[in-house]
């Protein structure tokens, strides 16, 4: 049964009429389960016969895929960097439902197909064919494209506009002017930029509040009651001290049979915090869940989840898993990311009528570390100090001031008020913008300036790029991927990689008619290194020995995996490195 929400029922009359338009509702309303019912209304009035739920990580795709799948069926379909089930990969953006990474979005958008990257990016002959960049991009722009978790492409805790908040207004515009639908959802995107993203995309704010913003007919308040009443907590929040403290309260309302999220910004402190926790309430009661765990082992956290007594976790946790506790414990953050992390409170019927009885509690501390948010976390938390220390609460799921204190919106204003663009575009910025501008909005063209762009900036969409790494795991192999930064600091590589003085190991991956087919090599360690010198070297690099090996073993290659020398990998724990 699909959920039946006000705000929602208002988002589909208006993209049912041909319009556009912005929903943010709290943490919790069923967002992202609005898919179905949108597409059903604009099916009615032929405004699109399919969707495209565009969202901004990996680990957010496989859920949003299930639950699509539940409701299409073999209709439904997913686009990135996962292994979840063949018969649902959708490589063309073909299928009914589509659910994609904003990395594979973007490149199906620019004439660069996912299912042909490879090939495009060394292939002469087929980049004299250009692939079929035609099939995805048809399907984008005769579809209702929905970009959801709208906060994490704006990034609006840094000051400069970061690549994805570019992509988003230079896209956006060119959907517009193509008359895709397109609707953005969001919970934690302060006014300004929401006012700027309804004003490019030509339609309304629609905003699940009492009055939470001066009403009118670009910022529609919808008060949802039924929503309200399920959701007015007597919010509980905590300055502590340092990490210390905030163990022992995790420890001591664990003990108690309270739920616990304990949320931390780096996977060193996760790491940390677990080992920690593990050691006072044993194995069995705390999970860890973390960016670099192979896909194997976070499904085995996540299915962990539900038995736990303390989930650790780092911001993975804040949209891309479904937790629901009633407790956080965490270190400061932006105040958007503190936002979403207190919105895996209380969200099943039966946590929201504890919640009612037993007020939900957040409590936070200073970071060990300023990255990655920089001195945003340590404001935010000097904020949260001034409105709890003149006994107002802080609400922290409603979007309207309650009686439980001021709603967590206030810190978004105060820390987070930036536009879609910066005012002054830098030599940089513009060259990125008017490129992708004309490859996106082109009729006619080629793929030939979306690769200078991607071997110029890295990627389409972010400031760095993901490495593919290959974890021995039994007779067979585990994937996870690790920042292209992270990984060149410290030449931490070194340490991690299968390699001798020499030479490393890497893993070729190709695809036939039946499963994929994996195999190792060896290549110079030089190779590797020059590959990890910067993000334009990783795609000359990378490509040129996709080709090599290719050749080398008389099979078109799609991938290539680093792989991970032996004990460099934890089960459970992750990629262990001591630099």
């Amino acid at each position: 049964m699909l959920l039946q929400r006000k705000g929602v029922e208002e988002l589909a009359r208006e993209v049912s009429e041909g319009h556009n338009a912005v929903l943010v509702a709290p943490t919790g309303y069923g967002k992202s389960k609005s898919l179905p019912i949108l597409l059903e209304e604009t099916e009615k009035t032929g405004v699109a016969t399919r969707a495209i739920h565009v969202l901004p990580l990996r680990a957010l795709v496989r859920q949003q895929y299930l639950y699509l799948r539940e409701v299409f069926g073999s209709n439904a379909g997913y686009l990135a960097g996962l292994s979840l089930d063949k018969e649902g990969y959708s490589p063309f953006m073909l299928r009914k439902a589509v659910v994609s990474t904003l990395d594979s979005f973007a490149l199906n958008l620019a004439r660069l197909p996912v299912a042909e990257l490879p090939l495009l990016m060394t292939s002469y002959e087929m980049r004299r064919l250009e692939g079929h960049y035609e099939l995805p991009r048809a399907s984008i722009f005769t579809s209702l494209v929905v970009f959801d978790e709208a906060h994490l492409y704006a990034e609006p805790w840094l000051e400069e506009a970061p690549l994805s908040r570019l992509y988003l207004s230079t896209v956006l515009r060119v959907l517009r002017d193509t008359t895709t639908s397109v609707v953005i959802e969001t919970a934690t995107m302060a006014t300004r930029l929401m006012r700027d993203v309804a004003s490019v995309i030509g339609g309304p704010v629609l905003a699940v509040c009492r009055n939470c913003s001066p009403c009118s007919n670009e910022w529609r308040c919808i008060h949802d009651r039924v929503f309200e009443e399920e959701n007015s907590f007597t919010w509980k929040t905590l300055i502590l001290q340092g990490v210390q403290e905030a163990i022992d309260l995790a420890v001591s309302f664990a003990e108690t049979g309270r739920k616990v999220l304990y949320t931390v910004n780096t996977v060193g402190a996760a790491l940390s915090v677990y080992q920690e926790l593990v050691s006072r309430l044993g194995e069995d009661s705390v999970v860890l869940v973390h960016g670099r765990l192979t896909q194997g082992d976070r499904e085995k956290a996540i299915e962990g989840i539900g038995r736990a007594r303390i989930v650790v976790a780092t911001q993975v946790i804040e949209a891309g898993v479904d937790v629901d506790a009633e407790v956080l414990v965490t270190e400061a953050a932006a105040p958007s990311s503190l936002a979403q992390r207190a919105g895996r409170l209380c969200r099943s019927r039966e946590k929201r009528e504890t919640c009612l009885n037993e007020p939900p509690v957040v409590a936070v501390y200073a970071p060990e570390t300023l990255q990655p948010y920089g001195d945003i976390a340590l404001e935010t938390l000097k904020s949260m100090k001034n409105l709890t220390s003149s006994g107002a609460g802080i609400e922290w799921r409603l979007l309207d001031d309650t009686n439980a204190g001021k709603s967590f919106r206030h810190l978004i204003e105060i820390h987070e008020s930036t536009g879609l663009e910066p005012r002054r575009l830098g030599v940089r910025q513009l060259a990125y913008t008017r490129l992708l501008e004309y490859i996106v909005a082109s009729a006619l063209g080629d793929s030939s300036y979306a690769r200078v762009l991607l071997r110029q900036f890295c990627s389409l969409v972010r400031e760095t790029i993901l490495i593919h790494l290959a974890v021995p795991v039994g007779e067979g192999y585990d994937f996870l991927e690790a920042q292209l930064d992270w990984l060149k600091t410290r030449d931490r590589w070194r340490a991690l990689l299968d390699c001798t003085n020499s030479s490393c190991k890497v893993l070729a991956i190709g695809y036939g008619v039946g499963d994929a087919e994996t195999m190792e090599a060896t290549i110079e360690a030089k190779e590797v290194e020059e590959m990890l010198r910067d993000c334009s070297s990783y795609y000359k690099k990378y490509y040129s020995l996709l080709e090599r090996l290719s050749k080398k073993v008389n099979m078109r290659l799609n991938n290539l995996a680093l792989l991970v020398r032996e004990g460099a990998y934890t089960p459970r724990l992750g990629l262990q490195v001591a630099v």
